[in-house]
C-alpha cells in the first residue's frame, strides 16, 4: 500500500470514529453558543461553552440506544460501533453535563432552566415518540440546538440586542439541516412510519422548501449585520449548508463522509468564523 492511500485509510477511520461516536456532531451547539457570545460581546465563559456540548454528547448516546432498530437502516455504520463506548460515552456525558448543570445554576435559574431544554426535548423525540409526528423532530432538534443560542442572554441577564434574530437564524439553517438529513434516511424512516418531507414531497420539491427556508434566513440576517456587523462570520456557515443542499445526493449511494462530514460538520465552519473574529477584535 502507497504511503498516501495509507494516511488516507488511517485518517478516514479517525473521522469515522468521531463521527460514529457521536463527538463530532456535539461540538455543533458549543459552536453556536460561541458564536453568540462573540456577536453579543459577552466574555468567553468555558462553562457556558461545554455545557451544550456534554447535553448534545449525553443525547445523541441515548438516541443511539433507543433508535437502534432505525438506525440499523440508516446508519449500519453507528450501529456496528461498540456498545460499550456508547455506554461508557454515555455515563462520562450525564456527569459532566449534570456538573455544568449545578455550575449554571449557581449564576441564575433560568439558564440553569435553559440548560435542561435540549434533554426534555431529547425525551420528547426518542421516547415519547414525537419523531412521528409530520415535522415534528425537525422542529424539535432545531429549538433544541438553538437553546444554545437562548442560554448566553439568559447566563449573562442581558437581553438586549440581536439574541432573537441570532435564534430565527439559527433555527432556520438548523431546520434545514434535519431536513436534509431527512433525504438520507427515507428507507428507514419510510419503514418505521416516521413522517418527514422528503417522503411526503419528494425530494425536488423537498429541496425547494429547503431554499425558501434559505431565503427567510437571508431576510432575518439583513437586520442582524446591519446591527451588528460582526455577524458576517454567519455567511460562510450560511453558504456551507446551501451548499450541501442544493448539492444533496438523491439515493442511499453518497460518499461516506457526505453527510457524516460536510453536512454534520458545518460547525466547523462557524467554529473557524467566529475564532477569527475573535482574533480580531
Amino acid at each position: 500500500m502507497k504511503a498516501g492511500t495509507k494516511i488516507g485509510a488511517i485518517l478516514e477511520r479517525v473521522v469515522v470514529f468521531f463521527v460514529d461516536s457521536t463527538l463530532f456532531c456535539a461540538v455543533y451547539p458549543s459552536a453556536i453558543t460561541f458564536a453568540t457570545i462573540i456577536l453579543t460581546k459577552n466574555p468567553f465563559n468555558w462553562q457556558l461553552v461545554l455545557l451544550p456540548f456534554f447535553a448534545c454528547l449525553l443525547i445523541y448516546s441515548m438516541n443511539r440506544l433507543t433508535d437502534s432498530e432505525e438506525d440499523a437502516i440508516n446508519l449500519p455504520n453507528r450501529v456496528r460501533f461498540p456498545h460499550r463506548v456508547h455506554i461508557i460515552t454515555l455515563l462520562v456525558s450525564l456527569v459532566f453535563y449534570v456538573g455544568f448543570l449545578i455550575l449554571i445554576f449557581q449564576k441564575n435559574l433560568l439558564s440553569f432552566a435553559i440548560g435542561l431544554i435540549p434533554l426534555v426535548i431529547a425525551f420528547l423525540y426518542s421516547v415519547f415518540r414525537l419523531k412521528r409526528v409530520f415535522i415534528m423532530k425537525n422542529i424539535l432538534i432545531a429549538v433544541g440546538l438553538c437553546a444554545s443560542v437562548m442560554i448566553v442572554p439568559a447566563y449573562y441577564e442581558n437581553w438586549s440586542g440581536i439574541w432573537v434574530l441570532s435564534f430565527l437564524f439559527f433555527f432556520l439553517l438548523v431546520f434545514i439541516n434535519t431536513i436534509v438529513f431527512d433525504i438520507k434516511d427515507m428507507k428507514g424512516d419510510s419503514v418505521f412510519g416516521i413522517k418527514t418531507l422528503p417522503l411526503r414531497l419528494g425530494i425536488s420539491a423537498t429541496k425547494y422548501f429547503c431554499y425558501t427556508l434559505l431565503a427567510a434566513a437571508f431576510i432575518v440576517f439583513l437586520p442582524l449585520v446591519s446591527t451588528n456587523r460582526d455577524s458576517v462570520l454567519l455567511i460562510p456557515y450560511a453558504c456551507t449548508i446551501a451548499i450541501y443542499t442544493r448539492y444533496a445526493p438523491e439515493d442511499e449511494h453518497s460518499p461516506w463522509w457526505y453527510y457524516g462530514v460536510l453536512v454534520d460538520g458545518e460547525f466547523l465552519i462557524l467554529l473557524l468564523s467566529s475564532l477569527i473574529i475573535m482574533i480580531l477584535l
